[in-house]
């Protein structure tokens, strides 16, 4: 077997695949990954109508989604708290929000219930949050 490492990060601009690790959007490097970590990987390069609805308007590029061996959903993961997802200049953003300096902020907006479903599908499911960060501090 053959693995050849693809060296993007999840949604760094628009036209970049939606990269899901373990059911989970992600903004990972691919080549962070070992392959011997990988139980399997697919590729939708068309969002399929089960990525739309799980991912909305993010799968429009595609779905790389993997799953490491070390996962192992159980039913005590379900019950836990789940994020909103945050989008910063439309990019999926994983990191915490504290890391965001709020001087760099040009305006908020959060979607909840259908207005999230109806543009983010599942992935929208517990909020959104979009930031618009300022011109200037763009990079």
């Amino acid at each position: 077997m053959t693995f050849c490492f693809i060296s993007v990060s999840a949604q760094i601009d628009n036209k970049d695949p939606l990269i899901v690790v373990n059911g989970r959007i992600s903004n990972i490097k691919l080549n962070s990954i070992s392959p011997n970590e990988i139980e399997s990987i697919s590729v939708s390069k068309l969002p399929s109508s089960k990525d739309k609805e799980a991912f909305g308007v993010l799968a429009e590029n595609g779905v790389i989604s993997i799953i490491t061996k070390d996962y192992i959903q159980t039913d005590s993961q379900k019950d836990l708290p789940s994020k909103p997802l945050v989008l910063v200049d439309g990019i999926v953003y994983t990191n915490s929000l504290d890391s965001i300096n709020v001087q760099e902020i040009e305006s908020m907006t959060v979607l909840k219930d259908y207005s999230a479903t109806k543009t983010y599908g599942n992935a929208g499911e517990n909020g959104v949050i979009l930031i618009k960060r300022k011109e200037q501090t763009k990079k």
